[in-house]
């Protein structure tokens, strides 16, 4: 009876050193490449899991809100397998030199238990002007579209359209008439960029996105109406500038002042659903568009 007590006793013990030598197997780390950068130049971080058969849900940046904000989170990739770990990798963008002691990042596991990483340094130092002309960077080219076949219609058509004119004055000629006056038709009138916007936004609203759970969708379609609008009406790069770049190239033009606190609110709301999946109050997505319009509208 007590060799049988004792033999029970060393299977649980034996159960429990396994269960703690499993658990302990869940690691995580992350690393910076580089670790030194210049303001304004993107940097990359890697996220590393090992220890669990299914791929971790998401990695909170909560701990890093101060010094790397959600819009300075420029893409991620999905989660793949490496040998026994689980790699997500990260695209980031500083502006602010200063040396960073970052906290370490929430890993969260397929059952919602959390794994810590290490903690990171990150470096990041002001860009210093040459003082020579040949020291400059090369300036960047347009990015332009790749030339497609529809971009040659309209000549073809009027290729034809211009045969078949002189056809038919051949023609009349030599039936010695009178030439007939070629009516052409008025170009199109193009709208205004107010106009446009207003329309896309109706659109966007029929399509009922957030109602449907398509929340990345619906704030990014009202981030890109706004850019486009901002792009046209004052002539800024909008569509490739981070929200805070739009605010300070906004304080050369005729912008209203009231509206400005309205736009980066809007615009920073957006960012943090698309980049950081942390989405407002569900009564803000009715506000969102309505402060999309009222951007446009004043």
């Amino acid at each position: 009876m007590v060799n049988r007590r004792i033999a029970i006793y060393l299977l649980y013990l034996s159960f429990l050193a396994g269960a703690v030598r499993v658990s302990a197997q869940v690691k995580a780390s992350a690393s910076f490449d580089p670790a030194r950068v210049e303001a304004g130049d993107t940097f990359s971080l890697r996220v590393l899991v090992t220890g669990v058969r299914v791929a971790p849900k998401r990695v909170s940046f909560a701990a890093w809100q101060k010094q790397l904000p959600a819009e300075n989170i420029l893409s991620k990739s999905d989660w793949t397998r490496s040998g026994a770990q689980w790699v997500q990798r990260f695209t980031l963008i500083a502006f602010d030199s200063a040396v960073w002691q970052l906290a370490p990042l929430t890993v969260q596991l397929h059952l919602d238990d959390t794994v810590q990483t290490n903690a990171l340094d990150l470096t990041v130092v002001s860009t210093q002007a040459g003082a020579e002309l040949s020291e400059m960077d090369t300036i960047r080219d347009i990015r332009r579209e790749p030339t497609r076949w529809t971009d040659y219609w309209p000549w073809a058509a009027g290729a034809l359209v211009l045969l078949l004119l002189l056809f038919r004055f051949a023609r009349r000629r030599s039936k010695r008439s009178k030439p007939v006056a070629v009516v052409t038709a008025p170009p199109p009138v193009k709208l205004p960029a107010q106009e446009i916007a207003l329309q896309k936004l109706a659109e966007l609203e029929q399509h009922n996105l957030w109602q449907q759970g398509q929340l990345v969708e619906y704030y990014a379609q009202i981030s890109i109406i706004v850019r486009e609008y901002l792009e046209h009406q004052y002539h800024i790069l909008a569509l490739e500038s981070t929200t805070r770049e739009i605010a300070n190239l906004l304080k050369d033009t005729k912008f209203p002042d009231h509206l400005k606190a309205t736009l980066d609110y809007l615009l920073h709301q957006a960012d943090m659903v698309k980049y950081a999946e942390m989405p407002p109050p569900p009564q803000f997505h009715v506000q969102a568009l309505d402060n999309a319009r009222k951007v446009v509208r004043e």
